[in-house]
This record gives C-alpha cells, sequence and structure tokens, in this order.
C-alpha cells in the first residue's frame, strides 16, 4: 500500500431514529487492493479554518463502493462533512 490514502467524508453514521456525531462514512478514492486491511487505520480531517481532526477506521461500511466507517474522538463537526480526509495506513 502507498504511505497515505485519501478519502471524501460522506456523512454521519445515523440510523432511522439517531445519528452517530463522532462517527462518519468516508469514501476510499485511493484505489485498495485489501480494503479490511485498513481497519485501525488512522484518520486525519482538516476544515477551512486549519483544524485537525484525528480518528480511527473501526469498520468496513460497504466493500462494493469502497466505504469505511471512522470514529473521531472528539465529535467532528458537520463543517467537515465534504470534505477530503488523509487515511495512514497500519504497518
Amino acid at each position: 500500500m502507498s504511505t497515505s490514502i485519501l478519502g471524501i467524508i460522506m456523512n454521519y453514521r445515523r440510523s432511522k431514529a439517531r445519528q452517530y456525531n463522532n462517527q462518519v462514512l468516508i469514501k476510499i478514492l485511493t484505489p485498495v487492493e485489501n480494503l479490511g486491511a485498513l481497519v485501525g487505520a488512522k484518520v486525519i480531517a482538516k476544515d477551512k479554518h486549519g483544524n485537525s481532526y484525528k480518528g480511527k477506521i473501526i469498520k468496513v461500511h460497504s466493500w462494493r463502493n469502497q466505504v469505511v466507517r471512522a470514529v473521531f474522538n472528539p465529535n467532528i463537526p458537520g463543517q467537515v462533512l465534504g470534505e477530503t480526509a488523509v487515511i495512514i495506513p497500519r504497518k
């Protein structure tokens, strides 16, 4: 794998009656052979003000569409939705 992988933050993880503000869905833009190998990788998202948010990939959401689920602490603000995220794979 390359040193860093790019992705787009799509939306919060949601259900019918609840929204998880600390979990987001990230669509992977860089081609990856094994999507499951990204579980445990670090994620860095930056907003337009220069603030950076650090998170971790916890699960694959969609194998076909190359979407993973990431958790952030503290919660990620809504202004970051649609921005790019850098994924640093585990070694």
